[in-house]
Order: structure tokens, then C-alpha cells, then sequence
């Protein structure tokens, strides 16, 4: 019998007892007979099915993939992947982290694919402890690292920075939302890697936000028909909207627009904290909770549509070129094309936040008085600026060329406390890794072919130089 126990015995005997199904074209299910056969020889060849996991509460669950045992067999890193709210159990994250030799646990959090159960948000650091505690007990285990890609950035960089400061970091007087007690002594992961991570929900939801609305009092009380500022309207020619391409702003309408942007925030903030304190006192409609609505607070962020506006890195960085040659010369430019459409952010679908009180305040809202450069970063939990000046262990960080977070990326980099950082771009990458072919005028041609195998393979190297 192989030198097998607890966990990994019983994952072998899966991948085992699926490879002679496959084989023997037999139905998917895992009859006995064949985990005894099974059992007195190892079988693998190249990746297997994952396995399963289902942690607590029932929406949290996840995947974990094992590497081919012949080509490494004996791996002794684990990654652990997840997003604030998205599906990471079949992400391209994880077959790809699996072939080059490392364990990878894809999860979904509790508030999984719903945003408004996010309440509080800081919860989800519940669920990456028992991803991280589930990956320590696989035997030769010895480094967990963490894989925040998008959303997970501030996830990830939350966990870490409870972890290694305690609640006192989370609980702190100027933080809208505080996290519970229960965040308490969380075991700490030996180190990040970010994947075209933002800033922060929170300031995602600031810099998208529509300020031509001025009323949303009276449209939350009253549901009254948005008031509309078209001084301040990012989709009138008047102000520099070109709809059939890049938009040129006036540096007075840019600067009018992002101090309206933080106006329209702190004021949706004063109307959650306001109705919270009603319900902490018990004269509130709701004992616990609430529908919190708001019109117009997507897909009106003026870099998406001027690229002027924080469209590059401001120093020389690392370029990852498409032939795998890394370029460290120069000032990093996306080449993503502008988009964002007046129909979209005027949609309920394309452009309304439909939230509650409590994850309104735990994952949306930041304080400022500028949406670019006037940002209270710690006055939200979910802010991977205010987290990675409180983390230690070692951090790669990454951005995907063909998108709009180059800067953003750049500046928590630049932020970072670790002492260990590393800091790369992927040429012509979208958001999820795979080529952009809508960045090439005239049709793709297939130059940014290489980008899920640079990215992938840079991040494994990383990791092995240091585990």
C-alpha cells in the first residue's frame, strides 16, 4: 500500500479509481472495486479532477487540484485562491498553477456571487482561514500562499493584515465597518500573489460613480426620478464625451467631476450610517437591515473613457513581452480600448448597485474628497492600499496590460511595507489573463498569444525562487 494517509490518500485514490473510468469508458461515479484496485498501485497522468470541499456555512466551498505526482511528486506549496464574491472553483487559475507543480484550492466565499449577502464583508476572512487551514493539514504541506486576482486583492490583503496585526487593525475608530472579534489570532499565509488586483472595492465604487445624480435622498426615500447635473455628465459631447472613441476631457471638468465623485460617496455614506444608527437604536423600519439602491453608480469611470487618465505606469517597470523577453526600461502603457456607454450607466442592469445598508458600507464605501487623489484609504476595510502597508511576507504583484489597472497596481506596489516586492506587467493581458484581441486596430493577429503561459510561469518561478 502506498505511503499514503489521511487527506492525500484519499485524494490519490480518487484521481486514481477516475483514471481507470476514463480508460474503461466506464460511468462517472467511484464504485468500490475500483478504489481496491486502486489502492496497491499509483496511477496518475497529468492533471485529475479536483476534489471537492464543502466548508461552512454551505456557501462556502472548494476545489483543490493536485499536480502530476510523476512529473511533481512531492510538492510542498499550496496556493489558495479566492475573489470577494466570484466562482473560483474552475478558474483558469487553477489547472494552470496545478501543472506547474504547486496545490491549488479554488474557493467561493459565503457571499458567493451575491454581493448584498456581503454583510459584513470581513466575514470572508472566515473562509480563507479554513481554506488556509485545510491546505496545512495536506501531507508535505510546508508554505501557503495566497492568490488574489481582481477582487481578491483586497480580500487577500485584508486577511493578511489581520492576521499579522490582529482586529486592533480592523477595528479602528475611522473604519466604517468594523470587523468582529471572531478575526481573532487568523494563521498567517507565507505570502501574496496579486493578479491584476484593484485598490479596493470601495474605491472602485467611488471612481465609478455617475456625480450628475443629486438627489438620492429623496430617490431613496420618496423613489423619486434622479435629479441630473449635466455640467457634471461624463457622456455629453459639451463636457468632451466622443462616442465613437477616446474622449478628451478639460483638466477642469476631470478635477470638477472627481471632487463631485467623493460628494456623491460621502453623502451616500451619511444616508447608510444615519439609517444604521436607527436600527442600533430600534426605531428604524427594519431591526437589522435594509435595501440600499443606487442609480447611476457604475460604469461612468472617466479612465475607461479618457486615456489620458492614469492609462500607464509613471516610472519604468517590468514588461513581460509576448516571446517571454522581460523588458525593464520603460513607462508601462495599456493597450486597452476605451469603453463605457451613456446606456450602460443609465440602465438598471449596467448601472445600479443594488446592496444593502450593511455591505453598502462594508465593501462600497470610502471616505474622500477627491476620487483620485484625496482618498481616506483607511477608512475602509476593503482597501488593498490601506492593507499592504501592514504586510510582511513577500508580495508579487501584477498587472494585466490589456486592462485599466496599471497605476492602481502601481500605487500599492509603491505602498507595500514588504520588504520583499516584486512588481511586473503582461503585455496585452485582459483582466482574466487570456489575450486582448480588441487591442489590435484593424483585428488581432496574435501577438499577445503567450500571455496565460508568461504570467502563469513568471508566478511560478516567483514562487519557487522563495519557497
Amino acid at each position: 500500500m502506498p505511503k499514503h494517509n489521511g487527506l492525500r490518500f484519499r485524494h490519490d485514490l480518487r484521481r486514481c479509481a477516475y483514471l481507470i473510468m476514463m480508460k474503461m469508458n466506464l460511468p462517472v461515479r467511484l464504485p468500490g472495486v475500483l478504489i481496491l484496485l486502486c489502492v496497491g498501485s499509483h496511477s496518475s497522468a497529468e492533471l485529475q479532477p479536483p476534489e471537492y470541499i464543502q466548508f461552512s456555512p454551505l456557501a462556502t466551498m472548494g476545489a483543490v487540484y493536485f499536480p502530476d505526482p510523476e512529473v511533481h511528486p512531492n510538492p510542498h506549496v499550496a496556493v489558495v485562491n479566492m475573489h470577494r464574491t466570484e466562482n473560483r472553483l474552475a478558474h483558469i487559475s487553477m489547472r494552470e498553477m496545478a501543472s506547474r507543480g504547486f496545490v491549488i484550492l479554488g474557493m467561493n466565499p459565503r457571499c458567493q456571487n451575491n454581493e448584498a449577502m456581503c454583510a459584513p464583508w470581513e466575514n470572508n476572512a472566515l473562509d480563507v482561514k479554513q481554506g488556509i487551514e485545510y491546505v496545512r493539514r495536506i501531507p508535505g504541506i510546508k508554505k501557503v500562499i495566497l492568490m488574489g486576482g481582481s477582487g481578491g486583492g483586497p480580500t487577500m490583503s485584508f486577511y493578511q493584515a489581520v492576521a499579522e496585526n490582529g482586529v486592533a487593525f480592523c477595528q479602528q475608530p475611522q473604519k466604517l465597518t468594523k470587523c468582529p472579534d471572531e478575526l481573532a489570532n487568523l494563521p498567517r499565509a507565507d505570502g501574496i500573489v496579486f493578479r491584476d488586483a484593484h485598490l479596493g472595492n470601495a474605491v472602485n465604487a467611488l471612481r465609478s460613480l455617475n456625480p450628475v445624480v443629486r438627489n438620492d435622498r429623496d430617490i431613496m426615500d420618496r423613489n423619486a426620478v434622479p435629479t441630473i447635473d449635466t455640467a457634471l455628465d461624463p457622456f455629453d459631447p459639451k463636457n468632451g464625451y466622443n462616442p465613437d472613441g477616446a474622449s478628451i476631457y478639460s483638466e477642469e471638468f476631470k478635477e470638477k467631476y472627481f471632487r463631485a465623485q467623493s460628494a456623491r460617496m460621502n453623502r451616500l455614506i451619511d444616508i447608510a450610517l444615519e439609517r444604521m444608527q436607527k436600527i442600533d437604536a430600534g426605531t428604524y423600519r427594519y431591526p437589522d437591515d435594509d435595501a440600499f439602491i443606487i442609480p447611476r453608480s457604475d460604469n461612468a469611470r472617466l479612465m475607461r473613457l479618457d486615456p489620458s487618465i492614469d492609462h500607464a505606469t509613471i516610472k519604468p517597470r517590468k514588461l513581460i513581452r509576448d516571446d517571454g523577453e522581460i523588458e525593464d526600461c520603460c513607462i508601462v502603457e495599456s493597450v486597452r480600448p476605451v469603453s463605457a456607454s451613456p446606456e450602460e450607466n443609465a440602465s438598471f442592469w449596467g448601472g445600479t448597485r443594488m446592496l444593502t445598508l450593511r455591505s453598502f458600507l462594508s465593501t462600497r464605501a470610502i471616505r474622500s474628497t477627491h476620487a483620485m487623489t484625496g482618498i481616506d484609504w483607511c477608512s475602509s476595510n476593503n482597501s488593498t492600499v490601506c492593507n499592504v502597508q501592514h504586510i510582511s511576507v513577500p508580495v508579487l504583484i501584477t498587472a494585466m496590460g490589456g486592462h485599466y489597472f496599471l497605476r492602481n497596481s502601481e500605487i500599492f506596489y509603491e505602498l507595500a511595507a514588504s520588504d520583499d516586492k516584486d512588481f511586473v506587467v503582461v503585455e496585452g493581458a485582459v483582466h482574466g489573463i487570456t489575450p486582448c484581441t480588441k487591442c489590435v486596430p484593424g483585428g488581432y493577429d496574435g501577438r499577445y498569444d503567450n500571455s496565460v503561459k508568461n504570467f502563469f510561469d513568471y508566478v511560478a518561478d516567483w514562487i519557487n525562487e522563495r519557497y
